[in-house]
């Protein structure tokens, strides 16, 4: 066996790939915690500004099977130093934009970036991790998004208030060059030919290995439809939730943030909490499905709430829903039978999490600006949220 250039434990490569997946999230969800002062900017309407974030996910839909590909090709390390690249590049083309189709430009770009890194982090831990630890393991890095987002939501309105919007996203973009210099320092290009610590072969060099076997699993695409549906709901909660209690509960930009930033913090714990308990129970699915129908009444329900009662179910959201992730993508990284098929798995994975990502802030945007208004774009979220659930329920993911 050749020598292996890997540090000695596997959870060293798992947190480095965490800090660096949270370069994507972290340039994602800049949006919503200065949405009003960019729909000022730019003169946008609640669906024109919705678009910020719907288009971060369009790349990623359209990248998501290519995605997979670039990895099997160029295996982790390259895929991942182009993916960080494209958050580099995309956030400073937003920064230095001026028109609202150039920052429109910048989020494509940036969503190039999401796709890749959706792809290649979950593919690598499931190589690094054996089948008994890997629940934990999807557990500790499904945190990327919600800290991510948590952080940004956070910091947002400070930058925001000393360096206007464009603070927030250079911000983002000096974080991404960080996360490029740690990632491309600690995952060497000498460990393509070597093993992983568990002993699973590296990932294939055909491109096209196991295409087919992929993308006929209907237990794999039944996953994606249910995390299509979880980011649709927890996307589009996030997204306009700042907006809504700004103007609709008289609170302030920063307090808004912060409030909604809970959200994300408790699904910091609910993820490697779930894949704890995916792995003691040895079940991807009900961990991903019974979240599901707990979380569709609490959004009707949060548009009925004063502050206090908007915090408690805020709360719940983000500690429910946070299960989700963690079943999903230790599901799918097993559905396939085979680690060298992870990246190819993700990208399945990932048409679902982007189409999701592109409908949920938009439609809601929408059905914002319908005579329904705030109140049926809350109760919009249930149904997708009950049918998510049932698309998971009749798979046969373990």
């Amino acid at each position: 066996m050749p020598k292996q250039s890997f540090p000695s434990s596997p959870w060293v490569i798992l947190i480095i790939v965490l800090l660096a997946s949270m370069a994507a999230p972290l340039n994602q969800f800049k949006v919503p915690p200065v949405m009003p002062l960019l729909m000022g900017a730019f003169g946008a309407s609640a669906a024109q500004a919705g678009l910020l974030m719907s288009l971060f996910a369009i790349t990623g839909l359209l990248l998501a099977i290519p995605a997979g590909f670039i990895f099997q090709k160029l295996g982790y390390r390259l895929t991942g130093m182009i993916a960080i690249l494209s958050l580099v590049i995309g956030a400073g083309w937003g920064a230095l934009s001026r028109g609202f189709d150039s920052m429109l430009a910048g989020r494509f770009i940036e969503g190039a970036g999401m796709s890749l890194m959706s792809v290649v982090a979950p593919a690598v831990i499931a190589l690094w991790f054996s089948p008994e630890s890997r629940g934990k393991a999807m557990g500790v890095w499904a945190i990327w998004v919600p800290l991510g987002s948590t952080i940004m939501f956070l910091l947002a309105p400070s930058l925001a208030g000393r360096w206007n919007w464009p603070g927030v996203w250079w911000f983002g973009c000096f974080y991404a060059i960080l996360a490029g210099i740690l990632y491309f320092g600690f995952l060497k290009s000498r460990a393509e030919q070597t093993l992983p610590p568990n002993g699973k072969i590296s990932p294939a060099k055909d491109p096209h290995f196991g295409l087919k076997k992929v993308l006929s699993n209907r237990d794999l695409w039944l996953n994606s439809f249910l995390f299509g549906c979880f980011n649709f709901v927890f996307i589009g909660f996030v997204t306009w939730a700042p907006t809504f209690l700004q103007q609709a509960r008289g609170i302030s930009l920063a307090r808004a943030a912060f409030l909604v930033s809970l959200t994300s913090i408790l699904a910091i714990i609910a993820c490697p909490t779930s894949g704890w308990i995916s792995d003691r129970t040895g079940t991807r699915k009900r961990v991903a499905v019974f979240p599901m129908i707990l979380i569709a009444p609490l959004f009707p329900l949060s548009f009925y709430a004063a502050e206090t009662g908007f915090l408690f179910l805020a709360i719940l959201v983000g500690f429910i829903g946070g299960f989700v992730p963690t079943g999903v993508f230790s599901g799918a990284a097993e559905a396939v039978e085979d680690e060298r098929l992870g990246g190819m798995a993700m990208a399945v994975i990932q048409i679902g999490q982007n189409a999701g990502m592109l409908l949920g802030p938009l439609v809601t945007g929408w059905v914002i600006e319908s005579p329904g208004g705030w109140q049926a774009a809350f109760w919009l979220l249930a149904p997708v949220s009950i049918l998510g659930a049932g698309a998971g329920w009749i798979s046969r993911i373990r």
